[in-house]
């Protein structure tokens, strides 16, 4: 997706624990690029494990940010033995929203892609849309696993029908990206509960219908139970700015 955007990156091929373990991890490329970078402040946005090895061979501020994950993550069990987290790899540990975890993390609001004055104002996404001002639109936004997206498009269906302009898009499909810059375009939501999408329905306070997926390592029903009644204003994505610019 960041492809799209023009924003510079570098892509890291994915290492196995050969190249990451303890004994070759300094010539993966992984730790190549980040050592080569030598950045001030590494963001490690939940996989902590490809650079537990080498973490501490780098001099810069370490933040750690988790969104909702069982406490199992936080342990993986591999062919050489055991990898446990280590919160003193760390400068700061920060959760993404609101969990119980094992491990003791301070607490800012989710983070959101947009905040909501900049997304486009209702005529143009309209427009952009391609959609009629006079009827209402709702939003089938999900991503999922294989197939999931075009048994929950067809269980839906029935919504056109009710006189709702539909809008559907998808990751597997080349879908909108953001979708959320559209926002003001919709009158209701059916999304999926992953992390992006449940908490951007809460923050611009949508009508929508929610849909659990399956993950492995975190419980969809625990967001949506945990953030049922969680209202905010402030964007996460500017309280972490504003973390990592005084540390």
């Amino acid at each position: 997706m960041i492809d799209q955007f023009g924003y510079n990156h570098i892509e890291i091929q994915p290492e196995t624990e050969k190249q990451l373990g303890s004994g070759a991890c300094r010539n993966s490329q992984m730790f190549r690029t980040i050592a080569g970078i030598n950045p001030d402040v590494l963001l490690v946005d939940l996989l902590w494990f490809p650079i537990f090895h080498f973490i501490n061979d780098l001099s810069c501020k370490k933040v750690f940010l988790s969104r909702q994950v069982s406490d199992r993550f936080f342990s993986i069990p591999l062919s050489t033995g055991t990898l446990n987290f280590n919160p003193d790899d760390y400068d700061r540990i920060i959760a993404i929203e609101p969990f119980d975890s094992c491990i003791d993390m301070e607490f800012i609001n989710p983070i959101i892609f947009r905040n909501r004055a900049e997304i486009l104002g209702k005529e143009e996404a309209l427009h952009k849309l391609g959609l009629n001002r006079g009827k209402p639109v709702c939003l089938l936004a999900y991503n999922g696993h294989p197939g999931d997206y075009k048994r929950v498009k067809n269980l839906y269906s029935y919504l056109g029908d009710e006189g709702y302009q539909m809008v559907y898009t998808s990751n597997y499909k080349g879908g909108i990206f953001p979708v959320v810059d559209y926002f003001n375009a919709f009158d209701f939501i059916v999304c999926g509960a992953g992390y992006n999408a449940f908490w951007e329905t809460v923050y611009f306070d949508k009508e929508a219908i929610i849909i659990p997926t399956n993950a492995r390592f975190e419980d969809p029903g625990v967001r949506i139970d945990r953030g049922a009644d969680f209202t905010f204003d402030g964007n996460g994505a500017d309280q972490l700015v504003d973390i990592m610019m005084n540390m």
